[in-house]
């Protein structure tokens, strides 16, 4: 046998080694997990923490080294993540899947290949499966200026004391093997989103005379609400002449942050203004 065979025996005795022993580790992550279990069921803490999820993907795409690309660090991570938040509790995932299978694909990239999905015709479906519990998440399309049918004005609202919430986008990372090009979405859950140090909120706000966006940027601006997108509900779709806004904002912003009281105190043409959730920036492509 020649030399060169030798090296090559030796070098795949070396990988059996470390692949197991990375299958000690993932083993051991899974001891640990079992014991996180424990103490979320004392704490009565949820099982399912997108915020965590991504300042675990951005530590590890921090850290990450050599010829692998960070993307496939990423998609063997959310698969391990997924079945781990699948070891604590019932975890599914409610998906609209009316129009665009890019959808379904955005999900099953993010969640991998165990994590049980559901296919759901109506935006509406899959916020009522949030609402009665037979979903822990959802994936729906990101909300777009004068749609017939939008369906965030929706998360203003409790339903069977749930306040279902923007927790997350999607997806994390870009790349996958989606259909449908560069499609993105909105994961929903009625998890309140937690600060990562890089973040971006949604508000609606529901004026009840009509006001110029410019007027209604400013007003946010002054209040230290600094939007970066604004979508508006159809004048068809209004009620008693009032105009409800979704806007999303700058930073991380609480149910109960200060600013959205102090805006609502120095703007009387303002009815309402809600948090309704938020989510931990996504990774640019050269991550």
């Amino acid at each position: 046998m020649s030399t060169d065979s030798n090296n090559l025996d030796d070098l795949r005795a070396e990988i059996d080694t470390i692949d197991e022993s990375l299958h000690d580790l993932i083993m051991r992550r899974a001891e640990v997990v079992a014991r996180v279990k424990d103490a979320k069921q004392d704490a009565g803490g949820g099982i399912f923490r997108p915020g965590r999820e991504a300042e675990v993907l951005r530590r590890l795409v921090g850290r990450h080294a050599g010829a692998l690309p960070s993307a496939v660090i990423i998609r063997i991570w959310r698969e391990l993540i997924s079945a781990f938040v699948s070891m604590q509790g019932d975890f599914k995932i409610a998906v609209w899947d009316a129009e665009d299978p890019a959808y379904w694909d955005i999900a099953r990239d993010h969640f991998g290949s165990q994590t049980p999905l559901t296919r759901h015709a109506t935006t509406r479906g899959v916020l009522q499966a949030i609402a009665d519990g037979s979903a822990t998440a959802g994936v729906l399309p990101m909300p777009q200026i004068d749609e017939a049918d939008p369906w965030w004005p929706l998360l203003s609202n409790d339903s069977n004391g749930r306040q279902v919430r923007v927790c997350g986008r999607l997806p994390f990372v870009s790349g996958g093997n989606g259909r449908g090009g560069q499609s993105e979405a909105l994961l929903v859950s009625d998890f309140a989103p937690v600060e990562t140090g890089n973040d971006r909120s949604y508000l609606i706000i529901e004026c009840v005379e009509p006001i110029s966006r410019s007027r209604l940027t400013g007003a946010l601006s002054s209040a230290g609400l600094t939007p970066s997108a604004l979508v508006t509900l159809p004048k068809s779709a209004a009620t008693m002449g009032r105009e409800l806004f979704l806007f999303e904002v700058d930073g991380f912003v609480a149910s109960d942050d200060g600013r959205v009281a102090q805006f609502l105190e120095d703007n009387t043409d303002f009815s309402m203004a809600r948090v309704v959730g938020g989510y931990a920036v996504p990774l640019t492509t050269g991550a």
